[in-house]
């Protein structure tokens, strides 16, 4: 009994000072990169830019919150490195549903923020963000001046009624769904919907930013363009039998005729 003790003490421990959390926003022009960081050894000393300081915001607030761990997507993925790139995106969902916390930065929230701004930021539109709303147990929002969305100082917006009452509205699954979401919490179409209303800088971002979600084994190939959905859709059809995927109207997909060109038909 007491080595059982001391062991779930020190997994309590070990777990609290590694926990680590992620960033979440939507990129706005030339973000700090792997190199840029890695180069000056420190975000503290990049240079005084509204991105880069945007990144340091979010390492104050990681720290002011009591957690010793920071992870960006801009700086904290080596993009020249094809292997380490697409194992960071095919990682990225169990990286999120693992974090201590995620924080949701919205720069064209301004402050003070009103009910609604959430789901009309540009946040709301992008591809990644799905899963970076639906896979993280504990989120926070922030507006644009790094100040909690609706002044909610709670311990986790993800147990506040109004901000999940309001997503809920916007994207149509009840908040319940969205607080305790796992890949097979939703049919298959449905999550299709989820993403049908999305979009991408790069248009296979579309269907890589799913690969969580779905579960996907699909491999991760920047140039292949639509066909990435394609791939994606096919995987699904074969693997699940979701024969749905293949009711839809619009134009078809180079890649296979009996799907679409893209993922906004769903």
């Amino acid at each position: 009994m007491t080595r059982q003790l001391v062991d779930e003490q020190i997994q309590e421990v070990v777990e609290r000072y590694f926990g680590y959390v992620m960033f979440s926003h939507a990129w706005e022009g030339n973000e700090p990169s792997f190199q840029e960081v890695n180069v000056v050894e420190s975000v503290w000393k990049l240079p005084n830019t509204p991105l880069n300081e945007k990144l340091r915001k979010f390492c104050k607030e990681v720290r002011r919150r009591g957690h010793n761990w920071a992870w960006s997507d801009t700086c904290c993925i080596d993009k020249s490195t094809s292997s380490t790139l697409n194992q960071s995106l095919t990682s990225m969902y169990k990286w999120y549903a693992d974090s201590a916390a995620t924080f949701v930065f919205l720069a064209g929230v301004t402050h003070p923020s009103k009910p609604g701004d959430l789901t009309h930021s540009l946040w709301m539109t992008r591809a990644w963000t799905l899963q970076e709303l639906l896979a993280p147990k504990v989120v926070f929002f922030y507006d644009s001046e790094w100040e909690p969305y609706l002044n909610d100082t709670g311990d986790n917006h993800k147990q506040s009624p109004e901000i999940m009452q309001e997503l809920a509205d916007a994207i149509k699954i009840p908040h319940g769904t969205i607080t305790t979401f796992t890949p097979d919490d939703l049919a298959i179409r449905e999550k299709l919907r989820l993403a049908s209303t999305r979009n991408a800088r790069y248009v296979e971002d579309v269907a890589y930013s799913l690969i969580g979600i779905f579960k996907s084994d699909i491999r991760p190939h920047y140039g292949e363009g639509a066909d990435a959905l394609g791939h994606l859709l096919e995987e699904i059809v074969t693997r699940f039998g979701e024969v749905t995927v293949l009711a839809w109207t619009g134009k078809s997909s180079s890649y296979n005729s009996c799907l679409p060109a893209s993922i906004s038909v769903y």
